[in-house]
């Protein structure tokens, strides 16, 4: 079985949905909200008025991505930190 990887190419001046932010960054969108809530580097968000919607400027994607992902996942049995 053949792995696509979809190139996601963003504006700095453009807002972006949950989903494309997703894309983007190659995750889950369910881990879009977990990163929203990082003690030492959260995503920057914009919430609509009047809506519960999230956006996402393009700069500050752009600005996440490149400082690098958080790791996340299961710990190995034994592994401490």
């Amino acid at each position: 079985m053949e792995t696509r990887r979809v190139t996601v190419e963003i504006k700095p001046d453009q807002t972006y949905s949950v989903s494309e932010a997703a894309r983007y960054l190659g995750i889950h969108r369910c881990t879009i909200y977990v990163y929203l809530l990082l003690p030492h580097h959260p995503l920057p968000f914009i919430q609509v008025p009047g809506k519960v919607k999230i956006r996402f400027l393009g700069s500050d994607l752009i600005a996440f991505k490149a400082v690098g992902l958080p790791k996340r996942g299961r710990k190995i049995r034994g592994d401490r930190e």
